[in-house]
């Protein structure tokens, strides 16, 4: 079963490393292993107060997780969307 968040649960990652190393979520640090995938979307663009202009990653933790984290590019949060089992 995957677990989706729609909206993202804010995660951490260290501050300037692009692309991360690991993040923090739920209290715990997740290394980054693999990066299986990457890609920015940027939807509703002629509508500012809508738009979405995010950053993509599918990667794989050295806890066995693999995930979907983005960045939301305009503030600079990060957020994990989705876990694969």
């Amino acid at each position: 079963m995957t677990r989706l968040w729609p909206e993202g649960e804010t995660i951490k990652v260290r501050s300037g490393e692009k692309p991360p190393t690991c993040f923090f979520w739920h209290r715990e640090t997740h290394q980054i292993l693999d990066t299986c995938n990457c890609w920015r979307i940027h939807t509703r663009w002629w509508e500012p107060e809508h738009a979405i202009w995010r950053e993509y990653l599918k990667v794989i933790t050295d806890t066995g997780l693999l995930c979907l984290i983005y960045q939301d590019l305009p503030s600079g949060a990060w957020f994990l969307c989705r876990l694969y089992d």
